[in-house]
């Protein structure tokens, strides 16, 4: 992946040592001494290890840019990202942070135990304009760095061929708004979640979160709010079937390639042409094991053998309404069968993502465990418990 990135951006004029962007002097002109050419993505060493999803950002400019192009370089940027920066030192309130908690907020769903600094092992970040202005104050680049620089986007997320991405603000989502075949929102994204789509990378789907830069308010006020949601969908979308029916939402847009793609040799970038309605693998099968920690109290129904009209609305049921609804529905499943359906009393028993169990212990409380509806009824329907 490294290689096929640095032939990528070589070949068309955004390589860091070899820069030559027939759009340099356009961008430039209105800070020409502070002007910087192109700083590549940060790709993490996990991340082209594919052992968890693979998550990639999608930001604005750099803001700020090292003079050097060896500084600037894939791999210059990874040992930094990787070995040197101190993330638990950065500044909470700003971008930098904020990307590797939401990061962290994600892939702890794939990987038990992990802390928020070992986000940084996992996850890719590209921006949305390649060279940087470098204005007073860390201000957004001008709106034509971002226009000039849409093209090599596509390409560049082929290459990195992500599970997840999240756009953060206005110029990343237009990095790649169009330029994929988007998918029908299955049933199990709430309507209300419409930040959320599906996309189609490679032949396989990809889920694409909309955020607002973590320096705007609606970051804060409408995207972090919904974290838990986040990560509800994504381990839904992530565990998912063997195969993955949809359906194409629209038609497919052409944004243009870069004018030096013709060396097939070096660049690998596919246009996927519209296909009618089928099956479509999805990439991870994995199980895990333990508790995944709620950071709050969840609602959940009051019943004690709740029908699934009293589920409505709500995204949690506990294990013992889980383990009471299978033993009631069905004299010959017994509640151990259910329980270890979503990895048993101690979490052992390696489980689909979305089965794994959430926990709740607050000090001087007995612990409390909780599972998603969504997954119980697929598994009531599995092992053909007809519960109503």
């Amino acid at each position: 992946m490294y290689k096929e990135l640095t032939d990528y951006y070589r070949l068309n004029g955004i390589s860091a040592l070899d820069f030559s962007c027939s759009h340099f002097s356009g961008c430039s002109q209105k800070f020409p001494k502070e002007f910087t050419t192109a700083k590549e993505a940060f790709v993490s060493s996990e991340y082209v290890s594919h052992k968890l999803p693979r998550l990639v950002f999608v930001s604005l400019d750099s803001g700020s840019a090292e003079k050097g192009p060896a500084l600037k370089t894939l791999e210059s940027v990874r040992i930094w990202e990787e070995e040197k920066e101190d993330v638990l030192s950065l500044p909470k309130n700003k971008h930098w942070f904020r990307t590797h908690e939401l990061a962290y907020t994600i892939l702890r769903n794939f990987q038990q135990g992990m802390r928020l600094d070992e986000a940084r092992h996992y996850f890719a970040h590209i921006n949305s304009a390649k060279c940087c202005e470098n204005k007073p104050g860390r201000e957004q680049a001008s709106k034509i760095l971002f226009d000039n620089c849409r093209q090599f986007i596509p390409g560049e997320l082929e290459i990195l061929d992500p599970d997840i991405i999240i756009t953060q603000g206005k110029w990343g989502k237009l990095a790649i708004n169009g330029a994929f075949l988007e998918l029908v929102t299955p049933d199990y994204i709430p309507k209300t979640l419409q930040e959320i789509k599906l996309l189609i990378i490679n032949a396989h789907p990809v889920i694409w979160i909309e955020t607002y830069h973590p320096r705007y308010g609606g970051f804060h006020t409408i995207n972090k709010p919904h974290y838990s949601l986040y990560e509800q969908v994504i381990r839904e979308f992530i565990s998912g079937q063997s195969t993955f029916s949809y359906k194409i939402k629209s038609e497919y847009m052409s944004i243009p390639k870069p004018a030096k793609q013709d060396d097939k040799n070096i660049t690998k970038v596919t246009r996927l042409r519209k296909k009618e309605e089928g099956p479509m693998e999805n990439r991870l099968d994995r199980k895990v094991t333990g508790y995944l920690e709620l950071i709050e109290y969840p609602d959940f129904p009051a019943e004690e053998f709740p029908t699934k009209a009293d589920c409505d609305g709500y995204i949690y049921m506990s294990m013992k309404q889980l383990c009471n609804i299978s033993e009631a529905y069905d004299r010959g499943h017994d509640r151990s069968s259910a329980c270890d359906a979503f990895g048993g009393d101690n979490g052992d028993i390696p489980v689909q993502p979305d089965r794994q169990a959430w926990k709740w212990i607050q000090p001087g409380h007995k612990r409390k465990k909780f599972v998603l509806i969504s997954a119980v009824e697929k598994y009531f329907h599995e092992v053909g418990i007809e519960w109503k």
